[in-house]
């Protein structure tokens, strides 16, 4: 892995938190519904179901074809959800003509499915994301085709140019993980390098902020360094994360990857399966020299939801806790933050629900707080990671300024007292620390930091500066 191509994190990414959208389930703009729109669907072959309708696992290719009607004119039209939450950054999963609804099957890159809207709904979108200050990144599936691609058919057919585009036997192709339906590109074929360069230099140009790359592993090391090589032509403030569900190490050509190991890592820790997660979380921050530029999450929509995977709410919040204070960049998938449900897929990729009634606003507003705290507090956005204690588990992200710094503490257990040493020595004796949920507050000592600590919960502790009869002891400290 040292075909390594190595740029700066986007300074906008270190303040963003990302939410993902799979679009045809997130909502229909337009004010109309899945009938209005049935003959996008119906004359592709496809069925169409009522918002509310469950997906359900069918164990072949039928559920790929069960479409709910959402589109980019819906997730647009959705802006005031997503401020109020919080989030700054979108992450739709692909949008371009497919013949799936997930349309990880791309027919034609240059062109946004007609489901979805066309490009016009794509235009819109973006347009609509630079007023509100918000980014978007899109999904780009550049290992595999569909076989309806123009390149397969031709290949398939016979003619020899086409047929170099791809991994061709006597007995049929390469597909990805042997599926005949998604033929795999030859990505060291220069035409099939042109025409990726081709697409991602469109779509960026059309105002979008980076790319996730979908089977990063599969690319393999020399193609995410391609890639990110031609996104950052254009500039370097766009960004481009990876997929990779292995340890993060060596991976430090693309700006971040997905950090499923860090979601493994968090769940066997809550669920009891690991005993001590401190020092695996040190070894994926010294180990990972793009950490800050890594996602962090906790569901997609190639996992269980977490609701699922935590139903206990107060692990939960504990496993969110993680998601937003490691470092990294939190992705909130679509729906969790109002405890939607769902197993593996399709399951879950069911609709977000837009009934008020059936949130769990209580969580709702513990997604909203924590969300301003990424967001504002700079520990959390560039601070330094240190382990301080295991049972229970505190850490410390170090700031550039003492007082920024933030002290985060996970206690999956009983309610107990804690001693723990806080290493910054910029931070002086009876410094007090600010619970930042619960206002509560902590004296430091001599070093050490005493607090209690909920059973099944978390403080997240920040120094202030206390004047005593007008007296500032943190005068001359820097």
């Amino acid at each position: 892995m040292r075909n390594t191509l190595k740029y700066p994190t986007p300074f906008w990414v270190y303040e963003s938190v990302v939410y993902e959208i799979f679009p045809d389930r997130f909502s229909i703009g337009k004010g109309k519904s899945v009938q209005d729109k049935a003959s996008l669907y119906i004359n592709r072959g496809g069925t169409i179901k009522e918002w509310n309708e469950k997906p359900v696992a069918t164990g072949d290719w039928r559920s790929s074809q069960s479409f709910y009607g959402g589109d980019l004119w819906g997730v647009g039209e959705k802006l005031d959800y997503l401020k109020d939450l919080g989030v700054n950054c979108l992450y739709l999963t692909p949008i371009f003509s497919s013949p799936s609804n997930h349309k990880y099957d791309g027919a034609d890159y240059f062109k946004v499915d007609s489901q979805f809207g066309g490009n016009r709904a794509l235009t819109f979108l973006v347009s609509k994301l630079k007023r509100e200050n918000m980014r978007l990144v899109l999904d780009g599936v550049f290992n595999h085709v569909s076989s309806q691609h123009k390149w397969f058919v031709k290949a398939k057919n016979g003619n020899r140019d086409a047929m170099s585009k791809f991994t061709m036997y006597e007995s049929g192709h390469r597909g990805w993980w042997g599926a005949q339906s998604l033929p795999e590109l030859n990505l060291e074929e220069l035409e099939v390098r042109n025409y990726i360069t081709q697409v991602i230099h469109k779509y960026l140009k059309m105002g979008i902020d980076g790319w996730r790359l979908d089977c990063g592993q599969d690319l393999g090391p020399v193609n995410n360094a391609f890639i990110a090589s031609k996104v950052k032509s254009i500039s370097t403030e766009k960004y481009v994360v990876s997929e990779l569900w292995t340890y993060p190490e060596g991976w430090n050509m693309v700006d971040g990857i997905m950090n499923y190991h860090l979601r493994e890592l968090i769940l066997s820790y809550l669920n009891g399966e690991l005993n001590e997660i401190g020092s695996a979380l040190t070894s994926v921050f010294n180990d990972t020299p793009n950490i800050y530029g890594c996602w962090n999450m906790l569901d997609s929509h190639d996992s269980e939801r977490i609701a699922n995977v935590l139903p206990d709410k107060s692990l939960r919040k504990l496993a969110v806790v993680l998601q937003f204070t490691y470092p990294g960049v939190p992705v909130v998938y679509y729906g969790s933050e109002v405890g939607l449900e769902g197993g593996r897929d399709p399951e879950c990729r069911d609709t977000m629900k837009w009934n008020e009634e059936t949130w769990d606003t209580e969580l709702r507003e513990f997604y909203k707080k924590i969300i301003a705290l990424r967001k504002t507090e700079t520990a959390l956005k560039i601070g330094a990671f240190e382990v301080l204690n295991t049972d229970p588990l505190v850490f410390l992200r170090k700031a550039p300024y003492m007082l920024d710094d933030i002290v985060v503490a996970i206690n999956r257990s009983n309610a107990r007292r804690v001693a723990a040493q806080i290493k910054d020595g910029r931070l002086l004796d009876r410094t007090r620390f600010v619970d930042l949920f619960t206002g509560e507050k902590f004296s430091l000592s001599a070093g050490l930091l005493k607090f209690d600590i909920p059973e099944r919960g978390f403080r997240l502790l920040k120094p202030l500066n206390d004047t005593v009869r007008g007296y500032d002891q943190y005068k001359r400290i820097f």
